[in-house]
């Protein structure tokens, strides 16, 4: 039986129950998913890169521009960095009423669970342990409409959207899962006309959806009313182009 990482949270466990739940998350524009200035439009290419197992399905039903170039991505950068530095830092795993240099028993023991399993068994396992962790907003956690948590400090204090894909995306790299094989995407929900954060996994050709929203993994080509803006791991991120994505949001951002 998989450890229990935090109390359920209480977000929908089915489309049918987003809007509800849609009233309890705070809103976060767009402008604040990137800071500072965005690449130039002659830094994205036509992708050439594979994803795991072979080449990169469309991802919700949109056509992709890669880019090396991380400016403007200093939320992805930070948090990033601050993982490696606390998993780094961590000496041991965490004895009763420790919290500071030490890996959480919860994390430990999911992260065993996991080594060893098949893929889709490892996504499976990560995003039904996590979607238990407690659905705290960003601004009541930190005081501030944005700041993106590490995984140690999502188990601590809970978190929204982006938090959960983070937390998801890195269990699975320490778990083996390369990077080309995870994405985070930022993307909006039009069935609730608001902005969010999902995990996808490519597992034997196919991009799964891992999403708090809804406890069932499921094909990104599943007709979620999901469009994206862009998708990001650590070695490139994506550009969304065509009808179903928020293509655009490069040309409004620059406006502002």
């Amino acid at each position: 039986m998989l450890p229990s990482i935090g109390n359920r949270d209480s977000a929908p466990s089915s489309r049918a129950r987003v809007v509800g739940a849609a009233a309890r998350i705070v809103g976060v524009t767009l402008a604040l998913w990137l800071g500072g200035a965005l690449p130039a439009p002659a830094a994205l290419t036509s992708p050439t890169d594979r994803c795991f197992g072979g080449p990169c399905p469309a991802l919700f039903g949109t056509r992709e521009m890669i880019s090396h170039n991380f400016a403007g991505f200093s939320e992805w950068e930070s948090v990033m960095a601050r993982s490696e530095t606390q998993f780094a830092a961590a000496q041991s795993i965490c004895a009763a009423g420790q919290s500071e240099r030490c890996i959480p028993a919860s994390w430990a023991a999911l992260l065993a669970a996991l080594r060893g399993q098949p893929l889709r068994r490892q996504i499976e396992l990560a995003n039904d342990a996590l979607n238990r962790v407690r659905y705290v907003p960003t601004m009541q956690n930190w005081h501030r409409s944005m700041y993106w948590e590490t995984p140690l400090e999502f188990l601590a204090r809970g978190g929204q959207c982006q938090d959960y894909a983070i937390a998801k995306y890195e269990l699975l790299r320490q778990a083996g899962v390369p990077a080309s094989a995870l994405r985070m995407v930022v993307l909006r929900d039009t069935a609730i006309g608001r902005d969010h954060a999902v995990l996808v996994a490519y597992v034997d050709g196919e991009a799964l959806v891992l999403d708090i929203l809804n406890p069932a993994i499921v094909p990104a080509s599943a007709g979620i009313p999901y469009r994206p803006y862009y998708s990001i791991n650590e070695n490139a991120w994506w550009y969304h182009l065509g009808p179903h994505s928020m293509e655009g949001w490069r040309t409004v951002l620059a406006r502002r």
